[in-house]
This record gives structure tokens, C-alpha cells and sequence, in this order.
């Protein structure tokens, strides 16, 4: 009886840390276009893909170790696009502790581990025929480019070096593997 009460007690222990179940594996992604709205915008990340019709607007997208980049373009054919970068859940932590290599894997498998900014904002540039030159009235409107991707900064990048470097000594991926995302996220920086 002892030891089915252990039991009972470590499996709900080892739940309670899994963040496939506490964060779930999708997420809510708001995106607004500021300098206009009534944008459609298109997300992807190695996961799939997702729509918004019309901004701001948002839509669930399914989680992932890789960057979630934002197309949008107006009806009028202003384009803009930006990439986020996922960041370890907090949850994944609690799960390595609880759950143990499995679990971890499994999280970051199916993208649980991860999380996106909840919110994004993507500059719409007009098109190229409609952008003011030189000679151009100073009641013109000004021009802003669209905004360049995030970058990682050295805090990022060193937690996503140690996640990989723990996945690498967990023999979870391979070398190369290991060498192409080390890459990845230091070009990201």
C-alpha cells in the first residue's frame, strides 16, 4: 500500500513538471501593423503555418525550438515582415528536474519547452514606386523601413547554448546537429 501511495504521489510529481501538459505545445501571437492596420499576415516557424487576416489580430500558433517569422502586406501594397526568436519555457526547467531526460524530450520535441513574445509589431514599407525622393515636399509622409530581425542578446544566446549543449550531452542530437544550431544562434546574435 506504501508503495502504491509512492507511486501515485512521484507520477503526479512528474506531471505536475511536464510542460507539454502545464504550458501546452501552442501559444497566442498577437500581431499589429502600427503605421497601418487591415494587414494580412502569414506565420510560419518549422511547425507550420498560420493566417491573420486583417490586423491587429492574433491566432494560435504551434510552438517550436526554431524563429517565428511575420509576413505582412496591405491591400495597398505596403510589406513588412519580422522574426522572433522562442525562448525556454520555465516550466521545461521544472520538468528536466521532474521528469527527467524523457520528459525533456518530449517537451522540446513537440515545441512545449519553447515560447514566443506574445506580441509582435511589423513596419509596413510602402511599394517601391511610392517611396519619396529627395525633391520630395515637406508635406510628405516619412518613410520608415521595416524593422530589421530581432536579435538575440548575449543573456539569449548563452540559455539557448546551454539548452543545446544539455540536449548534445544528453545524446538527444548528434554532433552536426549540435554544430549547425550552435551556429544558428551565435548568428543570431
Amino acid at each position: 500500500m506504501k508503495n502504491a501511495a509512492f507511486a501515485a504521489m512521484l507520477g503526479a510529481l512528474a506531471v505536475t513538471g511536464c510542460a507539454s501538459i502545464t504550458a501546452g505545445t501552442t501559444q497566442s501571437v498577437a500581431v499589429n501593423t502600427p503605421s497601418k492596420d487591415g494587414a494580412e499576415c502569414k506565420l510560419s516557424n518549422e511547425k507550420g503555418s498560420w493566417t491573420i487576416p486583417k490586423t491587429p489580430g492574433a491566432t494560435t500558433v504551434t510552438k517550436a525550438y526554431g524563429d517565428l517569422t511575420v509576413a505582412c502586406e496591405h491591400g495597398d501594397g505596403s510589406k513588412g515582415s519580422a522574426s522572433v526568436t522562442s525562448s525556454t519555457a520555465g516550466a521545461a526547467f521544472g520538468n528536466i528536474i521532474a521528469g527527467g531526460i524523457i520528459g525533456a524530450a518530449v517537451d522540446m520535441g513537440s515545441g512545449a519547452a519553447y515560447v514566443y513574445p506574445s506580441s509582435v509589431s511589423v513596419v509596413l514599407a510602402p511599394p517601391a514606386g511610392n517611396v519619396p525622393t529627395g525633391g520630395a515636399s515637406q508635406s510628405s509622409p516619412l518613410v520608415v523601413s521595416p524593422a530589421a530581425p530581432l536579435r538575440l542578446s548575449k543573456e539569449d544566446a548563452e540559455s539557448k547554448l546551454k539548452d543545446l549543449t544539455s540536449l548534445k550531452k544528453q545524446k538527444l542530437i548528434t554532433e552536426a546537429e549540435y554544430r549547425d544550431r550552435s551556429r544558428e544562434i551565435l548568428g543570431q546574435m
